[in-house]
């Protein structure tokens, strides 16, 4: 029977939501205008950023993890993740994969695995925060060249991004389980002095598929369905966040930044808020990483609403939110003089960044990338994970080949 206190807790939760719901209705109707353009531009941000970047690599996942190349994968990188982060092999494709795709894939894939019964509920929540990254379109072509008009800058914002998140996934490995204690590969796929790695890898890539036992065409449309309803599930939240962040920067005090309640809850809109800023590059690129690396309360919501149907929590995501973000926010402080001295001319100086020109009103946020930069993107997005990918598997041949010898 549940307790006087849970229940009142969860009785307080809802009359604090459902007031939230009811000072938002009365906003909306009061300027039923500005929160159609509010929402207008969170679907623009959708359309034309999250779905095309998202889309191929979800269906892509899915593809991958019913082919069993995820699993065989797992089998080749075990000992290193768990040696270096502390996950189990089968992050070697999520962590590439958030790398490459953003988030929430990376969440959509761990999910799937656990599901699937690959992994333990624990090493899917650290999995999914350890691989949960902005993609190289929003931060070199959205943030980089469209919000702040320096592709360099976008492209150091993206390594600052890449280092600190992978450092946060350092530093909490230990907090999970230790290093080889839940390896959910039957005992068959252990390594023995009669069978070769190889072979290992690809017997439990054919397990894997007999498990699956999906045709080529069933599975196709699978992927592709539940693709498209969870990029829905992350179109509807960035409209109501869209919303959300208008309303309440029309009430914000004045001495407070506005991209402060905006980078907190919304990646997009807070990056562009903070690019208008009138703030030192060093300090605005800082204030971006940071930004970054929090990823904003939308897309934990998101990354939620995927983990919690599936019983995964979301405790582990919050704090390695954290870490990355501070762990962000140093790197470009530290880094950026010495970056000014190695590479003269290429980040802006204190008058290069372009803000004059942009509208203070968040309603009228148009910077987007073109198509042709979108398909661009893609293609560069592709190649890196491929790239990623090959280069991870001839590292663990290479490794397990030396300790052989």
């Amino acid at each position: 029977m549940p307790s006087n206190s849970s229940t009142a807790g969860r009785l307080s939760s809802t009359l604090v939501f459902g007031l939230a719901a009811v000072i938002l209705v009365i906003c909306i109707v009061y300027a039923p205008s500005e929160a159609f353009k509010a929402s207008g531009q969170g679907l623009a941000i959708w359309w034309r950023i999250v779905f095309p970047a998202l889309l191929p690599f979800l269906v892509l996942t899915e593809i991958v993890l019913a082919s069993g190349f995820a699993r065989g994968l797992g089998v080749l990188l075990e000992p290193f993740t768990r040696r270096i982060l502390g996950l189990p092999g089968l992050a070697g494709y999520v962590i590439p994969l958030g790398l490459i795709a953003g988030f929430p894939a990376a969440a959509t894939a761990s999910a799937s695995l656990y599901q699937q019964g690959k992994i333990t509920s624990k090493e899917a929540e650290r999995m999914a925060a350890a691989a949960h990254f902005g993609s190289p379109m929003l931060l070199t072509v959205v943030i980089g060249t469209g919000f702040i008009g320096s592709p360099a800058l976008g492209l150091l914002l993206l390594g600052i991004h890449w280092l600190a998140g992978l450092g946060a996934a350092a530093t909490l490995r230990s907090s999970g389980t230790s290093p080889g204690s839940s390896n959910r590969f039957p005992s068959s796929s252990k390594p023995s002095e009669n069978k070769g790695i190889l072979h290992l890898v690809f017997s439990e890539m054919r397990r894997a598929q007999e498990e699956d036992g999906r045709s080529f065409g069933k599975l196709l449309g699978d992927a592709v369905s539940k693709s498209v309803q969870t990029l829905m599930n992350i179109g509807g939240y960035m409209l109501i966040f869209a919303v959300v962040i208008h309303v309440l920067t029309r009430a914000w005090p004045s001495f407070l930044p506005q991209a402060l309640v905006s980078g907190l809850l919304e990646l997009h809109l807070g990056a562009y808020t903070a690019a208008k800023m009138a703030l030192p590059p060093s300090v605005l690129a800082a204030w971006i990483s940071a930004m970054l690396g929090w990823g904003g309360l939308c897309a934990l919501l998101q990354v939620r609403s995927i983990l919690y149907p599936a019983g995964i929590g979301i405790r582990s995501f919050i704090l390695y939110r954290m870490i990355h973000a501070a762990y962000a926010c140093l790197l470009a402080l530290v880094l950026w003089k010495p970056l000014l001295r190695w590479f003269p001319g290429t980040l802006p100086a204190a008058s290069g960044i372009n803000t004059a020109s942009v509208d203070p009103d968040i309603t009228s946020y148009t910077p987007l990338p073109t198509w042709e930069q979108i398909a661009g993107m893609l293609q560069l997005q592709s190649l890196l994970l491929a790239a990623i990918l090959a280069g991870s598997i001839c590292i663990a041949l290479w490794l397990r080949r030396l300790r052989i010898r």
